[in-house]
């Protein structure tokens, strides 16, 4: 039950409570003085004073009801489902989904402005001693608002939410909302009820992985998870989107440097989506740190396409940007219907030169005796075949291998791997977590290939080699349908004609390789040559997405004692390929996606575009997670770029189940209903009548409490005059219940005089 007017109640309340507080607190204490006559007075009082109490008691009670049905009767009270005696206080957990999709512009409202609103209409239904607390679901979720009643409060901060452009996390925020219940009841020492309400539109993109859950795997009927505090927790979710705009946003960017230098090949990748996909137009523009600018590219879609691809040739400007390493490239579309994704940033090495070592013993180009030069020295002609290649080459004895040697290089071909020590192996591994380039070939004077165990664990790769080459009769062929690899991307259409007359007459096994890590097969389809990313080690590299480098291994060793690749065509643009493209795909790992951490060397510092700083703490990773799309640039001239993910742009809406599917496991998820639509219309009207109905009960009780009231006036002064023992009759017979008692003579000629014989002195002689 409430009131209309609670004021008035608890007034009543309080005229009842105060006359009788007063009365008990400052209440006369009498000390009592005997006198001859009180033992006579005292068995009169005995045999009244139960009759008295009760009939001041009951004048009391008669009082104190008239003026309590009176203030209740004004203030009007009310019965309805928000009354206390029909429901329980409640904490409203407002989960709203200020993800990437929430950006999304539909006319001139974005969706998160959608979204608010119909979760404010929702919680206001809430009862006046419901707490709303608000989660935010972009990754990470966090608590921006604890449960509290201030409702002007609670409809500040709702307003104040601005789309993020990090991905949503609604399990992670479903989660967090369920804890914060959990730990409300546990402060208040009990279980209570509450309503987890998740504003989201639904779309894919919001669900990230759990979107392609499909609804036949959810459980029919999923009960609530167990939080341990016994709270009653009802989910219940906003209706899912069912528009699908269209919009473009970029799906993929690389940029490849020349083989010989200067300019730069970007391919950008871009995506169409939208439940009717007509014809249109957009405008894609790309800039580079020290490129000179482009033409914009313009994409004709045609009726139905969704995909196209555009590409640039950037050309460095005259000054160029002296001493740069690596150089971040910019693409972007025409403003759209979701704004994150029509922007995408990469990394491409702008190096002129290329600093490589080659690790084996020197030799002679002999050609008399071309079966003994070892696999170093054709490594080194195939790198740098003429003065201006590129390329600068370092040798290194494999004795003499250390943090030293290998400080400035750039990548390392590994020709003798069996002449490294135990120190040689730890310093190129170090060389390569931090983002180096090494070719690793098998050794080519020997059968046996023991230094597998020892070298290829020290790189962080999963890559095995066999004990022992073994040699084939007749040579093996490479296949004729290459698997596709981003080592020879540049070269592809040719790999076909360059494999096919290299033979291998002597290999090692291959181990350990995915089948995307394969860039060269044999025809039974066993890998040539393989390329595996490192695994990176806290502590180790320049701050960055992921600071391992790349690992490339031969299944033979260039020597004509194992192949005659060394004399074929395919010789030298394989090993050029193979360490440039290397070498970009180390620079391309300095991309992370949006709303993950940045790892690497504990202490590292990259400065945002807007100015914010971003440190890699002593555990080799930043405290806070990357929150919005651009360039980090690092104090040493590294440069990282973070970039939407792909799964965070999908704008398809989802349908009732599927969110159901989704969050199986958290508790039963109720679809509520649209506002402004016929159910949601059914509903108002039904809590309208239930709260006309309540105002009439409510009036009837008014009525019923005031006519009590004056019946419990006209009752209490009936009775008042009763007890008052004001008539002359009553009084007669306590006088004579007196003189029964104490023998006492009454004076007067009121009452009858007893007879002569009757009377008895007072002290009870004659």
């Amino acid at each position: 039950m409430n009131f209309l007017h609670p004021g008035i109640a608890l007034a009543a309340v309080g005229a009842i409570a105060l006359p009788i507080i007063i009365h008990l607190l400052f209440r006369r204490r009498r000390i009592p003085v005997d006198w001859a006559a009180m033992e006579l007075l005292r068995e009169a009082v005995k045999r009244t004073s139960r009759r008295l109490r009760f009939e001041q008691w009951l004048v009391l009670a008669l009082r104190a009801l008239a003026v309590l049905c009176v203030g209740l009767g004004l203030a009007v009270p009310f019965l309805g489902k928000d009354s206390v005696l029909g429901d329980r206080a409640r904490t409203w957990m407002l989960v709203v989904d200020d993800g990437t999709t929430s950006a999304l512009r539909i006319g001139a409202e974005t969706e998160l402005g959608r979204v608010r609103a119909e979760a404010s209409k929702l919680i206001a239904a809430r009862g006046p001693r419901d707490r709303v607390g608000i989660v935010l679901a972009s990754t990470p979720p966090r608590l921006l608002l604890a449960p509290t009643g201030d409702a002007a409060q609670i409809e500040r901060e709702l307003l104040a939410i601005p789309p993020s452009e990090s991905p949503s996390d609604l399990r992670g925020a479903l989660q967090l909302a369920r804890d914060t219940v959990s730990a409300e009841a546990a402060s208040s020492s009990g279980a209570a009820d509450a309503r987890i309400l998740i504003a989201s539109a639904f779309r894919a993109g919001s669900l990230g992985a759990a979107a392609a859950v499909t609804a036949e795997t959810a459980p029919a009927n999923d009960a609530p998870a167990p939080d341990g505090s016994g709270s009653k927790i009802e989910i219940v979710a906003l209706p899912p989107a069912r528009d699908a705009p269209i919009d473009v946003h970029v799906a993929a960017v690389e940029a490849r440097p020349s083989p010989v230098g200067g300019t730069v090949a970007v391919r950008v990748e871009l995506l169409r989506q939208g439940a009717s996909l007509d014809a249109g137009r957009s405008e894609v523009r790309v800039t580079g740190d020290g490129f000179a600018s482009v033409q914009p590219r313009v994409v004709n879609w045609e009726r139905g396409q969704s995909e196209a691809t555009v590409e640039f040739q950037l050309a460095p400007q005259a000054a160029g940007v002296a001493g740069a390493r690596r150089a971040a490239i910019e693409v972007r579309l025409d403003d759209d219907a979701l704004g994150p994704g029509n922007a995408a940033w990469t990394v491409v090495d702008v190096r002129s030169e290329v600093e490589v070592g080659v690790i084996g013993r020197r030799g002679a180009l002999d050609a008399s005796d071309l079966d003994r030069i070892p696999a170093s020295l054709w490594v080194s002609r195939a790198l740098s075949p003429a003065v201006g290649s590129g390329m600068r080459l370092r040798d290194i004895d494999p004795a003499a291998c250390d943090a030293r040697a290998l400080l400035g290089l750039d990548a390392v071909v590994v020709a003798r791997p069996d002449l490294l020590s135990q120190a040689a192996a730890d310093a190129l591994g170090a060389f390569v977590r931090g983002g180096g380039v090494a070719v690793v070939l098998p050794a080519g004077e020997s059968r046996v290939q023991s230094w597998g165990t020892m070298l290829l664990p020290q790189l962080g790769v999963t890559l095995r080699v066999g004990a022992d080459a073994v040699d084939s009769a007749p040579p093996r062929l490479l296949a004729e349908e290459q698997p596709p690899s981003r080592i020879l991307a540049s070269i592809q259409p040719e790999v076909a004609a360059l494999v096919a007359p290299v033979t291998v007459s002597r290999s090692v096994a291959i181990e350990g390789a995915a089948a995307g890590e394969v860039v060269l097969a044999f025809a039974d389809g066993s890998p040539f040559v393989v390329a595996q990313s490192t695994v990176a080690i806290d502590g180790e590299g320049d701050a960055g997405g992921g600071s391992g480098g790349l690992v490339v291994l031969f299944a033979a060793a260039p020597e004509l004692t194992w192949s005659n690749l060394p004399v074929k065509p395919m010789m030298v643009p394989l090993f050029q390929e193979t360490v440039r493209t290397a070498l970009q795909m180390a620079a391309v790992r300095d991309e992370i996606a949006v709303g993950s951490r940045v790892r690497g060397k504990p202490g590292s510092r990259l400065r945002a575009g807007d100015g914010s700083v971003v440190v890699v703490e002593e555990d080799g990773a930043s405290v806070e997670p990357i929150r919005a799309a651009g360039v980090l640039r690092g104090d040493g001239g590294s440069v990282l770029v973070a970039n939407q993910p792909a799964s965070s742009l999908a704008l398809t809406p989802l349908g009732d189940d599927a969110v159901r599917a989704a969050f199986r496991g958290s508790g039963a998820v109720r679809i509520a209903a649209v506002p402004g639509s016929s159910e949601a219309a059914a509903a108002e009207a039904a809590l309208a009548k239930e709260a006309r109905s309540g105002a009439n009960r409510g009036a009837r009780i008014a009525f019923a409490l005031l006519v009590l009231a004056l019946a419990a006036l006209l009752f209490e002064g009936f009775l008042s005059r009763f007890f008052s023992h004001a008539s002359l009759e009553r009084a007669g017979r306590s006088v004579g219940i007196v003189a029964t008692v104490g023998r006492v003579r009454p004076r007067g000629g009121a009452l009858a005089k007893p007879a002569d014989d009757e009377r008895v002195p007072v002290g009870g002689g004659r």
